[in-house]
């Protein structure tokens, strides 16, 4: 790409922009203005101009619109041009191409941002009725601050997207559109309206977050893959028990980065994601590696104990963190009349860690349990154990919690040779759900 930051370049126009159209033309180190033909394809234009030296390619459109500056589809990437591009309306690039014909010289001020630092996502909902105006008008008090925070262990190339979702339930988005896996951004999205964003690192993971309407005028940070990575659902439905039938579980493992965000790792073969169920001791229904869907047979009417285990682990895919998982649910279930869903306990992790995973070793620890709102059997969660381990789980400290708004905090206290924390913890609810879960290598230590 065009280095960031400001630049000042002279410009010309080079037709068709084939290659011989620079035969007479230098255009070393500048901007090259050409137009859309169906006799050169951009790729062609792009190499041409390359070859003659060029620091910018900007292709004329010859029919309604912008044209997109690079062929294909994001999910099958390909080379990057051999210059950067960049399209302008037939409208705005005639008029360019008609100064460049009459006047002596023609300098653009160019400035260059391959990765953009804010997004703009805005909704606006109308019933019943198309207005006259069609004109968003948005103000500072329409709007929240979001402020991104993507923290892959490796830098690389991710897809997001964020869609709005209409009173009537329905969903409105932009196609996906490439980020850096590692980065900052500011984000401005219309207040009131709710939300539900997907990050995903193609063939490795991919992030869901719970929908979320956002106060006008707040600002909060999301971070995306970063610690702590384990098992963590945003709707009970993937958990069931119909009548007459068995129970059916689908388990994502690799929900990121504190709270609400659900993880799968489709089309991933160098991840474990183990499902097993068990009547008391018995195994009622297991699953293979790849492939986290869990069905039953059918099971007795009698109310029995059961326990649902995920175990989850990272094999052959790299990374530093929740290298692997183990997560227990306990609860109870019996013969049902239409659906129903065991009230799993969940559990989320708050710790400030940086860019690259790591916290302090006197960080606060939080932990909260919780039953998602669609629970149809929660209650009061009163039993909160956590341990720490900084040797991967050889040996164990028991941490004094104490209660944090809704969760338990605790204080690190590592050595000075730790380099990561191992977490296992524990809760249980009035009624006997409980969940038992253990990290190994949750999250760094600096």
């Amino acid at each position: 790409p065009l280095p960031r930051g400001g630049h000042h370049l002279d410009t010309v126009f080079a037709g068709d922009g084939g290659s011989d159209g620079y035969a007479e033309l230098n255009a070393r180190g500048k901007a090259v203005v050409v137009r859309r033909n169906d006799s050169v394809s951009m790729a062609e234009q792009a190499a041409a101009a390359a070859s003659a030296g060029a620091r910018l390619l900007l292709v004329v459109n010859d029919g309604t619109g912008r044209l997109a500056a690079g062929p294909g589809s994001v999910w099958i990437p390909q080379d990057p041009p051999p210059v950067t591009v960049a399209t302008l309306t037939r409208d705005e690039g005639e008029q360019l191409i008609a100064r460049i014909g009459h006047d002596r010289r023609v300098r653009l001020d160019v400035t260059s941002r391959p990765e953009t630092e804010y997004v703009y996502d805005l909704a606006h909902d109308y019933a019943d009725v198309v207005p006259a105006d069609l004109v968003y008008r948005v103000g500072a008090r329409d709007l929240a601050r979001v402020d991104m925070s993507l923290r892959n262990w490796r830098p690389g190339r991710a897809l997001e997207t964020r869609a709005s979702i209409a009173p009537s339930g329905s969903s409105t988005g932009i196609d996906f559109h490439e980020i850096p896996a590692r980065g900052e951004r500011t984000d401005w999205v219309t207040a009131g309206t709710q939300w539900t964003t997907n990050v995903t690192i193609p063939d490795e993971q991919n992030q869901q977050a719970a929908p979320t309407a956002y106060r006008a005028g707040s600002v909060q940070e999301e971070r995306w893959f970063g610690p702590v990575q384990r098992p963590r659902l945003l709707t009970t439905y993937t958990v069931f028990r119909e009548d007459g039938d068995g129970i059916t579980a689908v388990i994502p493992g690799w929900g990121d980065s504190g709270t609400a965000h659900e993880g799968y790792t489709s089309g991933n073969f160098a991840v474990d994601n183990v499902l097993r169920l068990y009547q008391g001791d018995k195994l009622v229904g297991e699953t293979d590696r790849y492939r986290p869907m869990l069905s039953s047979a059918k099971l007795s009417r009698e109310p029995l104990p059961y326990r649902l285990v995920a175990e989850n682990r990272r094999d052959a895919w790299g990374g530093p963190y929740s290298t692997a998982t183990r997560t227990e649910w306990g609860f109870t279930s019996g013969a049902v009349s239409s659906v129903w869903n065991p009230s799993l306990i969940q559990l989320d992790y708050a710790v400030d860690t940086d860019m690259d995973g790591k916290a302090k070793r006197n960080a606060d620890l939080t932990v909260t349990a919780l039953h998602l709102a669609t629970a149809t059997e929660a209650s009061a969660i009163g039993t909160v154990t956590v341990d720490l381990s900084y040797d991967d789980g050889a040996t164990w400290h028991h941490a004094k919690l104490q209660r944090s708004g809704d969760g338990w905090r605790t204080r690190l206290d590592a050595p000075h040779d730790a380099r990561f924390v191992t977490l296992r913890a524990t809760a249980r609810d009035a009624r006997g759900n409980s969940v038992d879960q253990s990290i190994t290598r949750a999250f760094g230590l600096r």
